[in-house]
């Protein structure tokens, strides 16, 4: 049987390797929705938006999963620590967590510049619904009342 440590070792390894799959999965739907504000299409981007809740909870969880193990090792939860698990690993296993590590790093970036992007989509997007129903009154023309 594997030691407490190895065990929180293995845990926090193993979900980098599931949060990879999730954050690209993450990044197809974020992607799609770009497209979604162009079209207009309320129902897809509600069944969009619904596709993503549970991938984000799920990531969450596993956020909280490795920020757990962390404590329970002792260590801040910081990249330094980060990097003293994956220097406890074997070298082979190091070598394959670290460049996993990063690819999750990118997928993460990746998937912040899209949800920006479409932050800003939908404040324009909310923004032109707002104009379009309640068109603001800068004339000079004469009202009669």
């Amino acid at each position: 049987m594997a030691s407490p440590t190895s065990q929180l070792i293995q845990t926090f390894v193993k979900t980098i390797a599931v949060d990879i799959k999730l954050y690209q999965e993450l990044l197809r739907l974020l992607q799609e929705q770009a497209s979604i504000y162009l079209t207009f299409d309320s129902e897809a981007l509600n069944s969009n938006i619904a596709k993503q809740m549970p991938i984000l909870n799920q990531l969450g969880t596993h956020a909280t999963e490795r920020s757990l193990c962390m404590r329970k090792l002792h260590l801040p939860t910081n990249e330094q620590s980060v990097q003293r698990i994956f220097n406890a690993l074997p070298a082979k296993l190091n070598v394959q967590a670290r460049a996993q590590w990063n690819t999750l790093e990118g997928l993460i970036k990746q998937c912040q510049t899209f949800n920006q992007r479409n932050g800003q989509s939908s404040a324009a997007f909310h923004e032109l619904m707002s104009q379009l129903k309640h068109p603001v009154q800068h004339t000079y023309e004469e009202h009669t009342f």
